[in-house]
């Protein structure tokens, strides 16, 4: 199981950054140091706002994929306590998130410190998934 998971999770991965490639691509020459949507650590602030979007979803999409493998291997009265433990993680995240974003709203580094804490919940979250596999 462990292996499936992995071998899961890279092919997301993969996709990800496939789809970031061909987004690259079509907006000019791949890796461009002028184009906002390639993503660079230590670029322009929207180089930077690339980078923290495309870590939150590679973040999100592995998410998901646990979240189906963990559902699928709980008994149904724990699946439904997950499925709603996960409902109301949702309902919180976000409005967590943009509260932590509050300071720089209408800033540049706005979309950094959102999608930045977006992806750092996210990862928490599949941590505390994980712990639904060691439940008895």
């Amino acid at each position: 199981m462990q292996a499936k998971a992995g071998s899961l999770a890279l092919a997301v991965l993969l996709a990800v950054a496939g789809a970031g490639l061909a987004h690259a691509a079509e907006a000019g020459a791949p890796g461009d140091a002028g184009d906002p949507s390639t993503c660079r650590p230590d670029g322009t602030q929207q180089q930077m706002n690339a980078c923290a979007v495309r870590d939150y979803r590679a973040a999100d999409a592995i998410l998901n994929i646990r979240y189906r493998e963990v559902m699928a291997a709980l008994p149904a009265p724990a699946r439904m306590a997950l499925r709603q433990e996960q409902r109301d993680w949702l309902r919180h995240r976000d409005p967590a998130c943009k509260a932590e974003a509050r300071p720089s709203e209408g800033g540049s580094i706005w979309p950094l410190v959102f999608h930045g804490c977006l992806e750092r919940a996210t990862r928490a979250r599949i941590t505390a998934i994980d712990a639904w596999k060691a439940r008895p």
